[in-house]
């Protein structure tokens, strides 16, 4: 038997026997099957899982027709095992999982040009105005103490808080996982992700989303810093 389309998980052996048991006129083949057709469709309504092909055991037609013989599954035509069918099923399986990882993979690449494409645009907003001197907000000032608290907002623009931490720095210099934070920028240690799913503004190969943070430093945006009172 062979059904384009068809995947492992998709298969019930038990219409596959009604069929071969009905006539073209839609009445089955003898008073036998008729009667076997309609315990099949009650266990099918009580148990909706005895459909599956991959529970030979438990499926409606060994409850009603007894244990397969060896080698072989009824209703799914010669050279079908139960192995193939577990073969199949892992397949599918693996099948559905790459495309999970392709789409969460198409996801971090879509973030990762929208920063390049946000960063291009403030470095030639910034060279068009030409050489300024850039005014420092009374929140990113080296005033701060160590550990003071204080709430990340999205970077890209919703105003919402994504996280909550504690001030570290503001000195340019001062690194974040190996790279200097530069200007207008501050170190803060992540101590609860309020939007799990939010992006990091400078990502890692170990972190993409603030989630990914909690319990370590990072560089976020000095105006996208709300100290605490």
């Amino acid at each position: 038997m062979k059904n384009k389309g068809v995947t492992s998980s998709s298969l019930s052996r038990v219409p596959v026997w009604i069929q071969a048991h009905t006539k073209k006129s839609g009445e089955p083949i003898n008073t036998t099957a008729a009667e076997t057709i309609d315990k099949l469709k009650q266990v099918e309504l009580d148990d909706p899982v005895s459909s599956s092909v991959l529970k030979e055991k438990e499926d409606a037609l060994s409850k009603i027709l007894g244990r397969e013989n060896q080698g072989r599954i009824r209703g799914l035509g010669k050279g079908v095992t139960l192995t193939k069918l577990c073969v199949l099923s892992q397949r599918d399986s693996y099948k559905t999982q790459e495309k999970e990882e392709a789409s969460q993979l198409k996801e971090r690449v879509a973030h990762l040009e929208s920063l390049v494409t946000h960063l291009m645009k403030n470095e030639n907003q910034a060279s068009e105005e030409g050489p300024t001197i850039t005014k420092v907000s009374p929140s990113s000032q080296n005033t701060n103490t160590p550990n003071k608290k204080c709430k990340l907002l999205d970077w890209i623009g919703s105003g919402e808080v994504v996280a909550e931490g504690r001030w570290s720095s503001s000195d340019p210099k001062q690194l974040v996982h190996h790279i200097p934070i530069g200007p207008n920028a501050m170190r803060v240690w992540v101590d609860l992700a309020r939007e799990a799913g939010a992006y990091l503004w400078r990502p890692t190969a170990d972190m993409t989303y603030i989630e990914d943070a909690v319990g370590t430093t990072v560089a976020w945006p000095a105006d996208k810093v709300v100290m605490g009172q």
